[in-house]
């Protein structure tokens, strides 16, 4: 039986001598796998269709199985996301968080259409020349997947006595998924935030992906809130 799905080719491995393995991110049924068969051929016509961080509608025949691909159409390559190494490792990175957040064939629309508008959003970043604005669209995928896989990162209050954060000296414990404030800090395994920080992902967590390449964020701030990524997902995944 052959089905049709659209997906984001998320990664490929080779399989044999002439197959592929490739981790797509489907509307209709989340994250499955399926393999490519001879589309390591040089003229394979399937190839360009299933690149890493490709849109495309793809057929696929199941019996038993993971199934194959028996046919692609590209549907947006993000080519100016592609032309630049430094956009290309941020958005390998974020697939990579990705895949330890999420397990296979679970559905999720918002997941794919937050995917989707990451890419497109990152490939008008690439095309302006944007190269500053790569880390906040990053950072804001990460947020909102942490958000969607059931981890939010709470930054309205204090995760320990609930009092609303204000600004000042304010510190983010990944074990309790939050801000703490400076009457809770306790300095066991918690990071100082800057304000700036605490702002930033108040407004990621407010705001669609298309439209946080228009925020300006001091690096310090946006390094910050890749610490609190960091440590948020090395304590989710162990």
């Amino acid at each position: 039986m052959e089905y049709k799905y659209n997906g984001i080719i998320l990664g490929k491995r080779n399989l044999g001598e002439t197959d592929r393995m490739y981790v797509i991110y489907t509307r209709e049924a989340g994250k499955i796998w399926a393999a490519g068969k001879g589309t390591r051929k040089p003229a394979a016509k399937l190839a360009g269709s299933l690149e890493s961080l490709t849109e495309s509608e793809i057929f696929i025949s199941k019996n038993r199985g993971r199934g194959n691909i028996t046919g692609a159409i590209a549907v947006d390559t993000f080519p100016f996301l592609k032309s630049k190494i430094s956009f290309l490792e941020s958005a390998f990175g974020a697939i990579g968080i990705l895949e330890k957040l999420i397990t296979d064939q679970e559905k999720d629309e918002r997941i794919y259409a937050l995917l989707k508008g990451y890419l497109a959003a990152m490939n008008k970043a690439a095309e302006e020349e944007g190269e500053d604005k790569k880390d906040i669209l990053t950072a804001g995928l990460i947020f909102k997947l942490l958000d969607f896989s059931g981890y939010r990162t709470s930054f309205e209050a204090c995760v320990k006595c609930r009092n609303k954060i204000l600004s000042g000296r304010n510190y983010f414990s990944a074990r309790l998924g939050g801000a703490v404030c400076p009457e809770c800090f306790s300095g066991l395994g918690e990071t100082r935030v800057s304000d700036g920080c605490v702002k930033m992902i108040r407004i990621i967590l407010a705001n669609k992906i298309e439209s946080l390449g228009k925020l300006k964020v001091p690096p310090a701030d946006i390094k910050n809130a890749q610490i609190v990524i960091s440590e948020q997902v090395k304590w989710i995944t162990g």
